[in-house]
């Protein structure tokens, strides 16, 4: 275990991931960072992006929606609003989730509403664009 650091992504829906990984990659505010066994502790805030989590030598991708990330003592934690597995992207809602986003954003909505629907578009963007590049790695 002297080489693997413990990770735990979780949101509302639950945990997402838990487990021992080799190292993670995560979209901080200031770039992305990757993560290794025996970092420094550290806490920062995240953006929206894709998490690479390496587990074995295999990789697996995640979505997020911002959040928090925190390493101490070899244990890690992703805390976010929204975390979605790539794997369990279905493009078909993704591509619905865009267009409603979309129309949403050309009618006339308060900043909140604005808010809201801006957010979801990027994440829906961003659920394609992850889930396109993970079936594309697939293939090769």
């Amino acid at each position: 275990m002297a080489d693997n650091l413990f990770l735990e992504i979780v949101s509302p829906q639950g945990i997402i991931f838990e487990g021992n990984i080799n190292q993670v990659t995560l979209p901080t505010i200031n770039g992305a960072i990757t993560v290794l066994p025996h970092h420094a502790a550290l806490f920062t805030k995240l953006a929206e992006g894709e998490v690479e989590v390496t587990e074995g030598g295999k990789r697996t991708s995640y979505v997020i929606a911002g959040g928090f990330f925190e390493i101490n003592d070899n244990k890690a934690s992703v805390l976010s609003d929204y975390a979605i597995r790539a794997e369990s992207i279905e493009m078909a809602k993704s591509e619905e989730k865009k267009r409603q986003a979309e129309q949403r954003l050309r009618e006339k909505l308060t900043n909140e509403e604005f808010t809201i629907a801006d957010k979801d578009l990027k994440i829906s963007i961003l659920e394609l664009k992850v889930a396109q590049k993970m079936r594309k790695r697939q293939r090769t």
